[in-house]
């Protein structure tokens, strides 16, 4: 299932070779690609991606998604910070973002470098990953977020064309 908010352009969407490529030729667009098949509670996502675009841009990770109740969102920025938002649907195609955490890591590579990032969720704390680097636990206990779907999220800000490839998802037990 792909989602996107931010703007009505249809977005370049490409599956070659095992990689899974957005490409955000709009400005300040935001696309998931979310996994369907089932709903989980403790899950931990790592997922290898390759932002190529030199602009600014965001990679992420999405869990415990749900249309009616909202989703946890973990974005890497190319400019080399980090943040942690919880989203849900004001209406089809509009979402509204709150933000939980943010910061900088020095483990953020620079566009064009292949690198890792992994979030678990568990009971009520997230735990942030780059490169199997554990940067941050963050406590979402106010949140009303048990279960829900997994996914990727890419996002573009003023500048386009953003193209994210992500090369492989790993989903385990945390």
């Amino acid at each position: 299932v792909i989602l996107q908010a931010g703007n009505d352009g249809v977005p370049n969407i490409q599956t070659t070779d095992s990689r899974l490529t957005l490409q955000m030729d709009f400005p300040f667009t935001w696309l998931y690609a979310l996994y369907g098949a089932q709903d989980y509670t403790d899950i931990r996502i790592d997922t290898q991606f390759t932002n190529r675009a030199l602009t600014p841009s965001a990679a992420g990770l999405i869990c415990r998604y749900s249309e009616e109740t909202g989703w946890f969102e973990y974005n890497v920025l190319s400019d080399g910070t980090y943040n942690v938002l919880y989203g849900r649907w004001l209406s089809v195609g509009i979402a509204e973002y709150l933000p939980i955490k943010d910061g900088t890591s020095k483990e953020i590579q620079s566009s064009g470098t292949t690198q890792t990032i992994g979030l678990t969720c568990s009971d009520s704390t997230l735990w942030l990953y780059i490169n199997d680097t554990l940067i941050r636990k963050v406590d979402v206990s106010s949140y009303d977020l048990t279960e829900g779907k997994i996914g990727l999220a890419a996002s573009s800000f003023e500048n386009t064309p953003i193209v994210i490839g992500f090369d492989s998802v790993t989903l385990s037990e945390p």
